[in-house]
């Protein structure tokens, strides 16, 4: 088996020294740069199908591209290190472009990471890029389609909702979110007009300087995600975003972490078509636990720009300031307190909780309603590893287990007896960064 790897590793050299992408020892990027240490060197278009197998030494140098029709693989176990910068003052990125696929398909056990080359210490928010996968379902911008931020160029956006960009499954995107383009910073995950086809389960987006994950557009659907101490929003959604999530977890960050939730419509016409319609459920956010009530933009969750939406089997604790803040008057007239079916209502439930955050449960009277209850649940020392410790799983019989909403009926969210995103069963284990870092 070992004879047989080494010689497909040479025949993938034949290809990729076309496309920038070097194999071998010592691997270089388009400008000739040579890694030692890294038998992999990642820079430029990827123009044929690629493995890139858990034994490697993989260097992220430049921004790659995955080009339309070709499919690049990432065998489970297998970590990416990333340079701070490309040579001309970017952060190397990976693109899939619309039409492209990725199979990352990593395990519990085996997770595949994507991560700064930088010495441990080193590490922090802004040490490289990120992943942009690109997709062709429904955007809100005219024409259907639109360029993808920090880039020149490169299109997403289309009319296929079951478009299939691939699998991304236990992967861990850390300590990204450097500028790809001027004054840029990209999120950890980005999924612009990504269709619904397309597999997001057990993915974490850690130390980020932008947000975790960004949904432009779509119907990609989440599940079991993670997000810790990312410098701006944890999940943020806009341009017609209609997906699913389910079992999504974030931690605020002490100091720079902005909101859990940031949700917009567009904001030049907040009735534009197709709506942004986020529907999550079981989704458990840990606010940093400041106790100092900031001024403005510091709530746990924001709604705005016309979006609507479904959340249901919520909690948010230890909120900066207040927990769900909701303006602009597109978004206000979608309020409702009985969920309906087509895109044009903004329901949140009565049975989500809403504990401890600073400035009260929500900042105006929307007419809404949330459960106050104290929950044992949290954190100590919040990112700060030297005292950090954090508790995920609820306390047997308590007040996650009492008033739960029934989910939507449909092929995606699952039955559960159970607020936020755990019952009995830590997700986290072995592959998150706070299992990693002695957290739990």
């Amino acid at each position: 088996m070992k004879k047989t790897y080494f010689i497909s590793i040479a025949i993938l050299a034949v290809f990729l020294t076309l496309t920038g992408c070097d194999l071998f020892s010592g691997g270089g990027d388009n400008n000739g740069t040579t890694y030692p240490g890294y038998n992999v060197v990642l820079d430029g278009n990827i123009t044929e199908d690629l493995i890139l197998y858990a034994a490697d030494t993989i260097l992220l140098a430049g921004q790659t591209f995955v080009d339309s029709g070709v499919t690049l693989t990432i065998e489970a176990g297998t970590t990416i290190e990333a340079l701070p910068d490309d040579g001309e003052g970017l952060a190397p990125c990976l693109v899939i472009k619309r039409g492209a696929t990725i199979i990352a398909e990593g395990a519990a056990t085996a997770p595949i990471t994507f991560t700064s080359n930088l010495p441990d210490d080193l590490k922090n928010r802004g040490s490289w890029g990120g992943i942009i996968i690109l997709g062709k379902a429904p955007i809100n911008k005219s024409g259907g389609e639109a360029f993808v931020e920090g880039l020149v160029g490169v299109p997403y956006g289309g009319n296929n909702a079951a478009d299939n960009s691939g699998i991304l499954k236990y992967v861990r995107v850390w300590y990204g979110g450097r500028s790809i383009g001027q004054d840029n910073e990209i999120n950890g995950i980005t999924l612009a007009g990504v269709g619904n086809g397309t597999t997001i389960e057990y993915c974490e987006v850690a130390y980020n300087l932008d947000d975790g994950f960004e949904m432009f557009g779509g119907t990609v659907d989440l599940k079991y995600c993670s997000v810790l101490f990312v410098g701006d929003d944890a999940f943020d959604t806009d341009l017609g975003y209609q997906g699913r999530g389910q079992y999504l977890f974030v931690m605020i960050g002490n100091e720079d972490g902005n909101r859990g939730f940031e949700m917009d419509n567009d904001g030049s016409n907040m009735d534009k078509q197709p709506r942004s319609h986020p529907k999550f459920s079981n989704v458990t956010i840990i606010g940093s636990g400041d106790t100092n009530v900031v001024a403005d933009n510091d709530q746990v969750i924001r709604l705005r720009e016309g979006t609507g939406g479904d959340f249901r089997n919520m909690i948010i604790v230890d909120g900066k300031e207040y927990g769900v803040r909701i303006t602009d008057n597109p978004t206000l007239a979608l309020i409702t307190t009985t969920p309906g079916t087509s895109p044009d209502y903004l329901y949140f439930s009565p049975n989500n909780i809403i504990y401890n955050c600073k400035a009260g449960q929500f900042k105006s009277d929307y007419g809404l309603t949330a459960i106050d209850t104290a929950v044992i649940i949290g954190a100590v020392g919040r990112e700060d590893a030297a005292d950090g410790s954090v508790t995920v799983l609820p306390a047997s019989g308590g007040p996650l287990f009492q008033n739960v909403d029934e989910v939507i009926v449909d092929d995606f969210f699952e039955t559960v007896n159970f607020k936020g995103a755990f019952d009995t069963v830590n997700w986290l284990l072995d592959w998150s960064w706070l299992d990693e870092n002695g957290r739990f």
